[in-house]
């Protein structure tokens, strides 16, 4: 590195621990015992017993270490798991026997090792792609814009694989751009990070169109002999997929390989055909452009103006293999994301990202306003320039736009405890009801989002991944139910069962949250509800409570 280049790189560093620190604060709430996950996160409360498990000795050397490499949570690949038991370790060495206890703590430092610091590492690569660090002011604009995009700032804030599996993604270009057709160890190191994008997330397999159009293009530009095509198509596969195994050795056993695939196809499925109701329809349409992805990445002539910049970024000889790569990566992935049934904003920061990073074509030179959009296109420098200007008043306001979103979020975060619906509701609860039976053993159901503190030492509380039905309630025979109401009204909306994915399984949720409404529950009484939930008491048991 020149000294340019030092200087860039030490200030970005430094903007990135002062972006890691502040993500501490919100990071920090939501999380003070493991059943608060659920009512702010359910897909983090699915992953904390496993990864304290994980960490959980058994009786032998042997029992720990089959711990350690069966996480049994099948959805992820193991370097999520791995990476994320390794970065608690010290919490468990340091706290001792009581370290499951510190739910608070582990929670904050998951999210920071596994969410804030792989994307600040993601954003560093792109940015380093794009800008060679030539420029300070170019670099840092473009890393600060970055980490502001709202899907970037929401994936901070949870405990989740989607930025390990980003990192792996720029990884992935970042080797490529620096093999530059030589087809040499950086080819393979692009293989191998391709690959850990494939064991974190499956989206390492988006790559099938980038890749090939890779190795053709060196065969075309004389970089590659033609016999050769097939055969570095194979070595990348053989490398990728290598690499899948080495960080997946659940793989090599026949057992755990059969239950990681099954799981994986019943997810892709799920995916395919959608959780609770089918989603037949586009994400994308020419008579609509959706409002959630509007707020976290972006008016529609925005998205228009990365992709102008992604043309550009095309035409410059240092940027062009990137900006090739990116497009065609972006092709196949925007395309599955658009027509699965199940969706979250989340699935598109890996396009999303690597698409803005391509914004650095559009920022000017040393501010002399010519050279981003200097070609034989445009032959009149004012037209030239004020384009130029344009794009930058675009940015500006969409950074603008960003920041407001991102605050507003951040707040939301910060304060979550304090607005959460959810705790209100149990607070009144206990307080009108629960508190007469602090001396009883009690069943309790509740449904995902609603929230009942652990450690009470008689009662059991019950939650299911699927909806509530009679045949669950004849199971468990609770005597507390405490039911959503937006599973309420999800389940007995119109059209609803004509909708539903599983129509036997909506049918049994209909007719269980629709007397549940009614207050028709067989043997149970409502006696409570406000606007987000409704708690049932078993009939013989509501007498305890009358005035």
């Amino acid at each position: 590195m020149d000294q340019v280049q030092k200087r860039t790189f030490a200030l970005l560093l430094l903007t990135g621990v002062l972006v890691f620190i502040l993500f501490i604060f919100p990071n920090f709430t939501g999380a003070k015992d493991a059943v608060m996950l659920s009512i702010f996160e359910v897909d983090e409360f699915a992953q904390y017993p496993h990864i304290l498990r994980m960490l959980t000795p058994g009786d032998t050397l042997y029992q720990s270490l089959r711990n350690f490499l069966l996480y049994l949570h099948y959805y992820y690949g193991y370097p999520f798991y791995f990476l994320s038991a390794v970065s608690i370790l010290p919490i468990k060495w340091i706290s001792g026997s009581d370290w499951a206890l510190q739910t608070p703590l582990i929670v904050l430092v998951l999210r920071q090792m596994l969410s804030v610091l792989p994307a600040l590492l993601a954003v560093g690569v792109l940015t380093y792609c794009q800008t060679g660090f030539r420029s300070v002011w170019r670099s840092l604009l473009l890393f600060l814009f970055l980490l502001i995009i709202p899907g970037m700032v929401s994936n901070n804030l949870w405990w989740h694989p989607d930025a390990l599996a980003l990192l792996f993604v720029a990884l992935t270009f970042f080797f490529l751009q620096r093999d530059d057709m030589r087809f040499g160890r950086n080819f393979l190191l692009a293989a191998a990070a391709c690959g850990l994008a494939v064991s974190a997330k499956h989206q390492g397999l988006f790559f099938y169109l980038a890749v090939p159009v890779y190795i053709i293009w060196g065969a075309v530009g004389r970089r590659l002999i033609w016999w050769k095509v097939p055969l570095m198509g194979l070595i990348f596969v053989a490398v990728m997929a290598g690499a899948v195994l080495l960080t997946n050795p659940l793989l090599l056993l026949p057992q755990e390989r059969a239950e990681i695939l099954a799981t994986q196809v019943n997810n892709l499925q799920t995916l395919a055909s959608g959780f609770v109701f089918k989603n037949a329809q586009a994400y994308f349409a020419w008579n609509r452009y959706p409002d959630d992805f509007r707020i976290h990445y972006g008016e529609l002539a925005f998205i228009l103006l990365a992709l102008a910049a992604l043309v550009l970024g095309m035409r410059n000889p240092r940027t062009r293999v990137l900006n090739v790569m990116i497009l065609f990566w972006t092709i196949p992935l925007i395309y599955s994301i658009n027509f699965a049934a199940t969706r979250r904003t989340h699935y598109f920061l890996p396009v999303i990202l690597p698409l803005f990073s391509s914004l650095h074509s559009l920022f000017p030179e040393r501010w002399k306003l010519d050279n981003p959009l200097e070609s034989g296109l445009i032959r009149s420098e004012r037209v030239r320039r004020g384009l130029i200007l344009a794009a930058l008043a675009g940015m500006l306001i969409q950074a603008i736009i960003f920041s407001n979103a991102d605050i507003q979020m951040v707040t939301r975060y910060l304060y979550r405890e304090q607005t959460s619906p959810s705790l209100a509701f149990y607070e009144n609860l206990s307080s009108k009801i629960l508190k007469s039976f602090e001396e009883d053993r009690l069943v309790i159901y509740r449904d995902w989002h609603m929230y009942v503190p652990p450690g009470h030492p008689g009662w059991r509380v019950e939650m299911n991944w699927e909806l509530a039905s009679y045949e669950l309630m004849a199971d468990l025979f609770p005597d507390v139910i405490l039911l959503e109401r937006a599973n309420l009204e999800m389940v007995t909306q119109p059209g609803a069962l004509e909708e539903a994915a599983r129509p036997d399984d909506m049918g049994a949720w209909q007719r269980f949250y629709g007397d549940a409404s009614a207050d028709k529950l067989p043997g149970y009484e409502m006696v409570y509800s406000d606007h987000f939930g409704l708690a049932f008491l078993r009939s013989d048991l509501v007498q305890r409570i009358l005035p």
